[in-house]
């Protein structure tokens, strides 16, 4: 505010200066001196002190003054824009369809493998089924016998309990199934898969690949990863005593080490309510404008400021 008051001030100061030398030779200074004007909290300037300092006078202009809080951050993806892949079983990579970098679509075979434990798994199903069946054609009958006061009661409860019990294991495997994407209708049908299908449940780029040909991989192993870079958003890391001034819909302004030239915006979006213990930081969360995401992959540190206050 004092360099726009100073702006406005200076064109009168100069005006009356020149008309105030022109009239009296004494109050003249030195190029190198500013004269004190008669109002108080006003200075004076000569033309060859206003050149020499390189001053140039124009037109107020409104100006934005920032209050901001400095931050430490992350590029990351949402939890739903992001999946680790592994497989549910073990076995041994038959094949692989993909690399680091390749675009994929959701539910995109990634790789496959060969696993004895599928096969015995759809030899399970398939003979629980038909077996299923004779029990339930059993427990009918029994129960419309039982119904018309014919057959014996003990005889229809071991048919129900029977029928039960097998019913529930046949559903337990078809959801074990339909968990590592094995459709039970074509089992059904007398069909065995050889191998396992291992697909992916997020669209988005390749980035960990750590799988070769004939590889034997465990359900607890991270095979893959893929990240979705339409729904990468920003962590930040901010010390507790900060976190007065913050508020959802506050403006982000933050850039890579090494392009400090280059800034880009973002909104924040969620404030954390947890203090770390190690770090003493909360973990707060801004969204990216959709057209600035392609510039940046996963974990990519940042350095940020979160604009709290703003004044004209």
């Amino acid at each position: 505010m004092k360099v726009s008051l100073l702006l406005i001030s200076i064109p009168l100061l100069f005006s009356f200066n020149s008309c105030k030398q022109g009239s009296d030779g004494e109050n003249r200074s030195s190029a190198g001196e500013i004269d004190q004007a008669d109002a108080p909290g006003e200075v004076s300037l000569t033309r060859e002190q206003f050149e020499s300092m390189e001053m140039e006078i124009g037109d107020p202009a409104p100006m934005r003054f920032f209050q901001s809080v400095s931050a430490n951050g992350y590029i990351e993806a949402s939890p739903t824009g992001s999946a680790r892949i592994s497989t549910h079983v073990s076995g041994f990579v038959r094949q692989i369809n993909v690399a680091t970098g390749d675009l994929v679509r959701k539910e995109q075979t990634l790789f496959s493998i060969e696993c004895h434990e599928v096969i015995l798994l759809q030899q399970d199903y398939a003979e629980a089924t038909q077996r299923l069946k004779l029990l339930k054609s059993d427990f009918e009958r029994l129960e419309q016998l039982w119904e018309q006061n014919v057959g014996a009661k003990k005889d229809y409860l071991k048919a129900e309990s029977e029928y039960r019990q097998a019913l529930a294991k046949v559903e337990g495997l078809k959801a074990h199934l339909q968990m590592i994407h094995l459709d039970p209708s074509v089992i059904e049908n007398g069909r065995i898969i050889p191998y396992l299908d291992i697909k992916t449940p997020v669209s988005g780029t390749i980035t960990r690949q750590e799988l070769v040909l004939g590889q034997y991989v465990e359900p607890s192993e991270i095979a893959m990863e893929v990240v979705n870079e339409d729904m990468l958003r920003l962590r930040l890391e901010l010390f507790e005593k900060s976190m007065a001034d913050l508020e959802k819909g506050q403006g982000v302004t933050f850039f890579t080490p090494d392009q400090t030239d280059r800034t880009y915006q973002a909104v924040l979006t969620h404030i954390g309510k947890t203090v770390s213990p190690e770090s003493r930081t909360v973990e707060c969360y801004a969204e990216l404008n959709k057209e600035d995401r392609g510039h940046f992959i996963n974990n990519m540190y940042v350095e940020a400021a979160i604009i709290t206050s703003e004044t004209e």
